[in-house]
């Protein structure tokens, strides 16, 4: 390796990234429950969403489903201020739209069981994830002089990456009377990989001239709780639930693994890193109604929402293994001693709050039809959007059944569309603005996003 190359490796054996897009607001995926998943409910993922709601349900109870979610998003970047004009012969390379189309899945394993006032109860789920693949820009595709363009506009942002939260759950609760308290721990194991292209001139602006590779994949296991409340206010007519949500590690997050860096040719050998963040902790709270008028079991109503807290992820730090990670607050720039911060990438968010309304209407006593609507704001501001986790406020729509079949088991089934609203934060991103270690592409443009999914459940009751 040439000492100029080594050097600018060096530089920048740095900046990485990040979650890929994933589920609702933020990059949080609970939707292993469907309409049936939330802080009223009495099946076993309760387990995590309202631990209380274990003490409600009947016998022993397993429950088994799989989420299969198909997103789609597209990023259209206009050169900004901040960016060198592209070179000739690479016009194209990093301005226009960028596109991807992804399909992945999560599944979900729980049961519980009550012994007279006491039930407890076990589940495996992933309620924070995603992973997202750019598509090519066909433009350069087996282009002899910028063949790394090829990986799509949005390559310094990110090319393909994954981010997940796998919890595997206890709990148990209790009923006194009308009202049910229930607790859980939760073991948290958390993975982050990702590619992306980076720039390896001093400046580390964008430069198709200068352009390499840096990748992440880094892991590690943290603690967490919850714990809820419910209430039978009126037998079998009407309940109120809620809940909280500790987040894992119960603040920041170390996540340790290793660094990739290469540039033409050069391969850095792989160096060790700790990557620090925070999730968020989630309160919750809501009624299920069912009217008298309608029959013991004809109709129900649910109306809950939650408040996420993303205020808690304002940043991803990336240091030398073991060591501290942290900038000054004002300009961005390494406050480590030895300058152990690699990468500090801002992040901002805010707080993020959902409402969602549902029903569920029995044709008899084996089928029930259930529909519902909800509305949740975006956790990211405009300075720091970008493609890596693009987000936007959104409304979701949902429609399903559950029906009992022989045997004791009851099959669901349902699809939700989740239409996010456009957004253009062009002009107003700040990610170029702080010095390095915190400097990073622009991330303005204009932002399309869609998600479906489909989840289908299996639950059997002894």
């Amino acid at each position: 390796m040439s000492l100029t190359r080594a050097r600018r490796i060096a530089i920048v054996a740095c900046a990485v990234a990040a979650p890929a897009p994933a589920v609702a607001s933020g990059f949080a995926a609970a939707e292993f429950g469907g309409e049936h998943g939330n802080v009223v409910t009495t099946n076993p993922t309760a387990l995590y969403f309202n631990p209380a709601g274990i003490a409600l349900g009947e016998g022993t109870r397993f429950y088994v489903s799989g989420v299969l979610a198909w997103r789609r998003a597209s990023w259209t970047h206009a050169q900004a201020a901040s960016e060198m004009p592209e070179p000739p012969g690479a016009e194209g390379a990093d301005t226009g739209q960028a596109r991807f189309s992804n399909v992945f899945g999560a599944p979900a394993l729980a049961a519980a069981t009550r012994i007279r006032r006491l039930s407890v109860g076990g589940a495996f789920y992933v309620p924070f994830g995603g992973r997202a693949h750019w598509d090519p820009n066909p433009r350069f595709a087996n282009d002899p002089n910028f063949p790394l363009a090829a990986a799509g506009v949005q390559r310094w942002h990110l090319i393909e990456g994954a981010v997940t939260s796998l919890y595997f759950t206890v709990g148990a609760a209790a009923r006194f009377g009308p009202v049910a308290l229930g607790v859980t721990g939760n073991l948290v194991r958390s993975s982050v990989f990702s590619q992306q292209a980076k720039s390896f001139n001093p400046q580390q602006v964008v430069d198709p001239l200068n352009e390499g590779r840096i990748g992440i994949d880094v892991s590690g296991i943290h603690g967490s709780f919850g714990i809820g409340a419910m209430v039978e206010a009126i037998r079998e007519r009407l309940w109120f639930g809620a809940s909280y949500q500790a987040p894992p590690g119960l603040g920041s997050m170390h996540l340790d693994g290793s660094l990739s860096t290469s540039y033409l040719t050069d391969v850095a050998p792989p160096r060790p890193v700790t990557y620090t963040y925070a999730l968020p902790d989630i309160l919750r709270a809501g009624l299920r109604v069912r009217p008298p008028m309608a029959g013991p079991r004809a109709l129900e109503l649910r109306l809950y929402g939650d408040l996420t807290r993303w205020s808690r992820f304002q940043s991803q730090c990336v240091s030398i293994q073991g060591e501290p990670c942290a900038v000054f607050p004002d300009d961005g720039t390494d406050a480590t001693p030895g300058a152990t911060t690699i990468q500090n990438i801002n992040r901002r968010w805010n707080d993020t709050y959902g409402a969602n309304l549902g029903a569920s209407f029995w044709t008899s006593d084996a089928v029930e039809l259930f529909a519902g609507t909800g509305f949740a704001t975006a956790a990211t501001p405009d300075a720091t959007l970008d493609p890596m986790m693009p987000d936007a406020n959104n409304f979701r729509f949902a429609i399903g059944s559950r029906v009992a079949v022989p045997g004791g088991f009851h099959i669901t089934a349902g699809l939700t569309a989740v239409q996010y609203f456009s957004r253009d934060n062009t002009g107003r991103s700040t990610l170029t603005d702080p010095q390095l270690p915190t400097r990073r592409p622009d991330g303005g443009g204009k932002y399309e996003l869609w998600l479906g999914l489909f989840q289908v459940s299996l639950e059997k009751q002894l």
